[in-house]
């Protein structure tokens, strides 16, 4: 029988990586999965450098943005609204609900590809079912933050077990491999783009100071904090690679570029023979539907918050633009879902132009010795800090540049 202090220990165990698990199911989802999955079957391992670069700018901002809500007295652009005026703090607040939509769009795209591809049917209607879903399970619960920690933690647990047990069933180029860590010219930026927003998703570490504010931390938990948002990260980046490495390795040999999600289920024959086609459906659904509903509230909150109408998770505001969100993704994935896979890693990229305002003003607040008091940022982080504000800068740049071609 377990014992109590067991118990305890696995508790808070959860409950100290339990914030950093959920950035990280936000971030990993199909998208990422899916640029993932596209990257290694048509380059090879030649992105594994895309991956670690986008992961390490996440760990810097994910811990930025822990220390922000622990520091700050008010929400997240409840301070910037004090510090920089409202109009900041809306433009914030529509960059964070624009880029979220983005990111729903995926999601029901997700979502639609998996179930369709399971049972029959439209992806816009499995896309229309789910969204419906998550509304209720939006508005029927009195505690957001305890039902998603729950929710997370299983889904997330459930990728990591089945891509890592992949991982030991196949035989990766080892000097190819380590080759892929080196920054080269790519064939595609376009899948730069899409694995760089869906890895440092800068909306989500802003988010991570509205979850540690949710909840209660201080001062006090500050090194428990910094520790959630550095594993989550951790586990999204090796995820992301594992990924990128199995479809290198299985996918890229035979040919297949990745044009349906069964297709991309094929890299898990290794581990799974015919059961792998279900397993990744599972999986892809899973990473859809456990960042459908932290994901909208990302916007949600970002929105109200900015207009002044609501800074917690649980606030009227937050839930109603959260909704909105979720309808926009479902509409923008019913309407331009012809060619699901590519609008796909379109819906990703384009998320790309609102993240460097939202990263440029987390950078002033952390440096701001009133806010962060001893905690202010150190020049190493202000370094990383402002090389990966211009790294976006030139990501959206490129991402303009390819819309008006």
């Amino acid at each position: 029988m377990e014992s109590k202090e067991s118990k305890s220990f696995l508790k808070s165990i959860i409950s100290l990586i339990g914030p950093g698990l959920i950035t990280a199911a936000v971030v990993m989802g199909p998208g990422s999965i899916t640029a993932s999955s596209q990257a290694g079957a048509t380059m090879g391992y030649s992105l594994l450098w895309a991956v670690a670069l986008a992961g390490f700018m996440m760990i810097v901002f994910t811990r930025m943005g822990s220390t922000i809500g622990i520091m700050s007295k008010d929400s997240f652009l409840g301070t910037v609204t004090e510090k920089y005026g409202r109009i900041v703090a809306i433009l914030i607040g529509v960059s964070g609900f624009l880029i979220t939509t983005g990111f729903q769009t995926g999601n029901n795209i997700g979502v639609g590809l998996a179930f369709s591809a399971m049972f029959g049917g439209s992806v816009g209607i499995w896309a229309s079912i789910f969204t419906i879903i998550a509304m209720v399970f939006l508005w029927s619960s009195s505690s957001i933050y305890n039902m998603l920690e729950k929710l997370m933690t299983v889904m997330v647990f459930i990728m990591i077990v089945t891509f890592f047990g992949n991982l030991f069933m196949i035989r990766p180029n080892g000097v190819e491999l380590v080759k892929g860590f080196i920054p080269s010219k790519p064939e595609a930026f376009g899948l730069v783009v899409s694995i760089s927003a869906t890895t440092f998703s800068v909306a989500a570490a802003a988010f991570q100071t509205y979850i540690v504010r949710s909840k209660g931390w201080t001062k006090n938990d500050l090194s428990d904090g910094l520790k959630s948002s550095t594993i989550g990260i951790v586990i999204l980046g090796l995820i992301s690679m594992v990924i990128m490495i199995t479809s290198a390795t299985v996918l890229k040999p035979a040919g297949i570029t990745v044009k349906s999600a069964v297709d991309m289920a094929m890299q898990l024959e290794p581990l799974l023979g015919p059961l792998a086609k279900w397993m990744f459906l599972f999986g892809l659904w899973s990473a859809a539907f456990s960042s459908f509903i932290v994901n909208a509230m990302i916007g949600g909150t970002f929105l109200a918050d900015g207009l002044g109408l609501g800074k917690e998770l649980d606030s009227k505001w937050s839930k109603i633009f959260a909704s909105g969100v979720m309808i926009l993704g479902t509409l923008a994935s019913i309407l331009f879902g012809k060619n699901p896979i590519q609008l796909l890693i379109l819906a990703q990229g384009t998320t790309i132009f609102g993240v460097p305002l939202i990263s440029t003003v987390m950078l002033l607040l952390s440096n701001n010795k009133d806010l962060m008091k001893e905690y202010k940022n150190k020049m190493f982080i202000n370094i990383v800090s402002v090389l990966s504000i211009v790294w976006l800068l030139y990501l959206s740049y490129r991402q303009l540049m390819s819309f008006l071609k």
